[in-house]
């Protein structure tokens, strides 16, 4: 026990006092300043800074002197980078990148060189990432730190003032700091000349732009154009200057590496043959016109969200402004629906509360949720604690869960680089990325998918879509950031997309067993379900699969269980490890909730 409160008081001391010397700052900077690039490929008389034309900032600028405001959804993962490497070339001043997640891996690497390619240019570009989750390499930060002065990489929150966190140093955090060390800047936010932003759920990697042949998430981003992308930029700026972000060179693991080692460059970049259409598309004027502005909506208002970079969850919180109250007073006023999409499903109490108020007063209000199921989900420890309520949120609170099939039928349609997919994966083509929690299940030509997409639509009337996942963490630990829209076309194109994800071909529902004589009319399992382990089969309710050629219906509704069949808890999760630790993290660490 002694030598437990020892460590901790050390590592208390170590947490608070571990960033850099002012002495060591200065030597650093000095080092930096010495040797980084500032020479530009750009001819400093052309005013653009050698941009290509852009038809979305050309709108935008529009929009802006008109007072008007504009959206585009953007649903596919491939058209998200079109976007993103589109923009960062068309920037003229400015391009401000703000991420949870940015991985070194085909598609991260060439957002990386797009970005320098503007510094070069003359663009001022920062890079605004999450410490836990990114790229640590110490070696490569230098590189990035030296590249171009016009190129600034700061690191959110990084404990221990390091890039890169050890084992012990996980240990170490968790047992003296959870707090600090838990609290994660969540947002995704991309600005380019304060004229356009994108927000909502995509981090950088290649399983968010349909470039992984293991694992393809189901996201969705949203285009801002005009004046309200001035209100994300000054988001932006909130974060950079904020005392818990870092300029990586200020880093202890990346100044050693800067003031031991004689600089060196970043390899030459070559993009791999896989994203030359990508490459081409963002530079295609007419293909850019099609894909964001032909299908954009003039909206009635909007309002751009955003956390504070201490949120309330922190030590010493600033003054309350609580985003989460925002997005629930808009909730609390449905009178006919909310369709919630998120990849995860654990409502806090905040939550439970909400709904249970809201079924009280609408007792035929329907509330519908879409979310992962085991065999879709990256986070077996976070569906631990969906399956262990599930029961509630069916019966009390009377939800509709959809859970995404990991092969949804439409997946061709949700990504159109599916049969490339497909090809790749046969030909051995495999990303950097890794997927957590294993691939449990059957081995198939085309990648496993999940949904990643964090929206609600209400009374088709109301729109949200950001980086907040309706649970615990987005509450109270993350950060988290995103648009809310008031337009009933808007928001009933939304609601058609979330509507489509939730149709049997796509989606199991999630229901209570039947009893009484409901029982004896309800629909046997297949054979091959009734036969399959099922780890705790006294489970009060179970996963459903439409019939062929019934119509479909509410899990409430009289007759759905002669239309549906059920398919046990876990259909098509065939280790039975992944089912046990379900079952266990729900039943032994269910007060983790908030933090998984």
């Amino acid at each position: 026990m002694i030598r437990l409160a020892l460590t901790v008081i050390v590592a208390l001391g170590v947490l608070g006092g571990c960033s850099l010397s002012e002495k060591r700052i200065s030597d650093v900077d000095r080092v930096v300043s010495d040797h980084r690039e500032t020479r530009l490929d750009c001819a400093p008389a052309n005013e653009s800074n050698c941009a290509i034309a852009s038809p979305l900032l050309e709108q935008a600028r529009m929009d802006d002197r008109a007072d008007r405001h504009r959206v585009t959804l953007v649903e596919f993962g491939e058209d998200a980078l079109v976007l993103r490497i589109h923009l960062i070339r068309a920037a003229r001043e400015r391009v401000d990148l703000q991420n949870f997640i940015l991985r070194k891996d085909m598609t991260g690497e060439l957002v990386l060189n797009e970005l320098l390619d503007a510094a070069r240019r003359g663009v001022k570009v920062r890079l605004l990432l999450d410490q836990m989750f990114t790229f640590s390499d110490a070696e490569y930060l230098v590189w990035l730190t030296m590249t171009h002065a016009n190129l600034e990489v700061r690191f959110y929150n990084p404990s221990f003032d390091k890039a890169k966190m050890a084992k012990h140093d996980w240990l170490t955090g968790i047992a003296c700091c959870f707090r600090r060390v838990n609290q994660r800047m969540h947002n995704k936010l991309l600005v380019v000349d304060e004229l356009v932003g994108v927000t909502g759920g995509r981090n950088v990697a290649d399983r968010y732009y349909d470039f992984d042949t293991n694992y393809e998430f189901k996201d969705r981003d949203v285009i801002v154009f005009g004046g309200t992308a001035s209100e994300m930029h000054d988001s932006f700026d909130w974060f950079w200057e904020s005392p818990k972000t870092v300029p990586v060179q200020h880093l202890r693991d990346v100044a050693a590496e800067l003031l031991t080692e004689e600089p060196g460059k970043l390899p030459e970049y070559e993009p791999s043959g896989r994203l030359q259409k990508v490459l081409g598309d963002a530079v295609d004027t007419q293909r850019i016109r099609d894909s964001f502005i032909g299908p954009s909506f003039q909206v009635e208002r909007l309002l751009y969200f955003s956390d504070r970079p201490r949120k309330l969850a922190f030590e010493n919180p600033e003054p309350e402004h609580d985003i989460t109250e925002i997005l629930y007073g808009v909730v609390t006023q449905a009178e006919e629906s909310v369709l919630i999409q998120s990849p995860y499903m654990v409502l806090s109490s905040r939550a439970r509360k909400v709904f249970k108020a809201l079924r009280e007063e609408h007792s035929q209000i329907e509330l519908v949720y879409s979310t992962n199921s085991l065999a879709s989900t990256d986070a077996d420890t976070v569906y631990g604690n969906t399956h262990r309520h599930k029961k509630r949120y069916v019966k009390k609170l009377g939800f509709e869960i959809y859970e995404f099939k990991p092969f949804p039928a439409d997946a061709p349609d949700f990504f159109p680089r599916w049969p490339d997919l497909i090809r790749e994966k046969k030909a051995g083509v495999r990303s950097k990325s890794s997927v957590s929690g294993d691939n449990s299940t059957m081995p198939m030509p085309a990648p496993r998918v999940g949904l990643h997409s964090k929206s609600f639509v209400v009374d088709g009337e109301v729109a949200m879509i950001g980086s907040h996942n309706f649970d615990p963490r987005s509450e109270g630990f993350n950060t988290e950031n995103g648009i809310i829209v008031w337009d009933a076309a808007f928001a009933r194109h939304l609601e058609s997309l979330i509507r489509r994800d939730i149709q049997p071909q796509n989606s199991w529902v999630v229901a209570m067993k039947p009893t009484g004589l409901q029982a004896e009319t309800a629909l046997p399992p297949p054979p091959d379900v009734a036969g399959k382990f099922e780890p705790w089969p006294w489970s009060d309710t179970s996963v459903y699969e439409l019939l062929p050629g019934k119509e479909p219906l509410s899990p409430h509704h009289r007759d759905f269980y002669r239309h549906y069949y059920p398919m046990g808890s876990f259909p098509e999760v065939v280790r039975t490890r992944r089912q046990y630790l379900v079952l266990f993290l729900g039943s032994f660490f269910f007060f983790l909730e908030p933090i998984l």
